[in-house]
């Protein structure tokens, strides 16, 4: 049934575009100095939206963000008692850190969100004027991949860093062409544009803009090419990185190759002792996995 459900949303990815992907064109006016953009406008205006700002949320978990009453009791964003911070670094300037943050509504009931994986998702994103830039439904969510891997769409960091901290749920096949998901993770996240799109500008998204995206992780894939390798073990150099490692030296990443060592066996294949791992056999005892070893089949 999840193949039945990959190739579903697949479909509806090729028709649509996203605009929660960090790939774009840049302007051609010249960039704003990512530490003072950061310290000197957008720090601050992050926190006076979260102090000034609260939201409500359904049984679904269908977000609404609204300015606080002064006469009334709404908890701000800012004094949430599950609201969670991240200190991220900058991915250019090496000193700058910026404060990521989450509130966690719920974590969800199955299995972990990869940093590698690729993530079945229902979203909703504003602007800090609280315009709504961007949104998918629960019977259209997106397919977003978190491995950040060259010529590859893959999220914003904010969602890359985020993420991870939840798990998927479980879904229902209802026999239509849709979909029923539950137990699945949600939350909300508040992220600078250094994060996001930075100079970047969209249809409705304009350059420099902190944004604020509530979000729900109905699937993930932790094997994107179907290997019985999980994504996070592709990681071979162990550098953080999948963007590196290309065992067979064919131009395709082992994250999206079949057969990593090129030996025409596929690596799904390449499991002697029969236990559905193939990273834990090796065959001829030379410290190499099979999967790995074209010396070995």
């Amino acid at each position: 049934m999840k193949y039945k459900l990959l190739a579903f949303i697949s479909i509806l990815l090729f028709l649509t575009a996203s605009k929660c992907n960090d790939d774009d064109n840049t302007d051609t006016e010249e960039i704003k100095d990512r530490k003072e953009q950061y310290n000197n406008v957008e720090k601050d205006s992050i926190m006076t939206y979260m102090q000034t700002h609260y939201y409500e949320i359904d049984a679904q978990f269908n977000v609404t963000l609204d300015t606080i009453d002064p006469a009334g009791s709404h908890v701000s964003l800012w004094d949430d008692p599950n609201l969670q911070v991240l200190q991220v670094n900058d991915p250019e300037v090496e000193d700058l850190v910026y404060d990521l943050y989450y509130i966690p509504f719920r974590e969800g009931n199955n299995q972990q969100v990869g940093k590698f994986d690729k993530v079945l998702t229902a979203y909703k994103g504003w602007l800090l004027n609280n315009k709504v830039f961007d949104e998918t439904t629960d019977n259209l969510p997106r397919w977003f991949a978190l491995a950040k891997v060259s010529n590859q769409f893959y999220a914003i960091q904010a969602w890359r860093e985020v993420l991870p901290h939840f798990k998927d749920g479980s879904y229902t096949d209802n026999g239509d062409g849709t979909f029923t998901f539950s137990g699945y993770g949600a939350g909300l996240l508040i992220t600078p544009s250094g994060l996001a799109y930075y100079q970047v500008a969209k249809n409705n998204l304009p350059a420099y803009s902190p944004l604020i995206f509530s979000f729900k992780t109905f699937v993930t894939d932790n094997d994107l090419d179907n290997d019985h390798v999980k994504n996070e073990d592709e990681d071979v150099n162990d550098d953080g990185s999948v963007d590196d490692d290309d065992t067979d030296g064919n131009r395709i990443r082992n994250i999206y190759d079949n057969d990593d060592d090129g030996d025409g066996v596929l690596t799904k294949d390449e499991d002697a002792n029969g236990d559905g791992d193939p990273t834990n056999d090796d065959s001829d005892g030379d410290g190499i996995p099979d999967y790995l070893d074209k010396d070995t089949h």
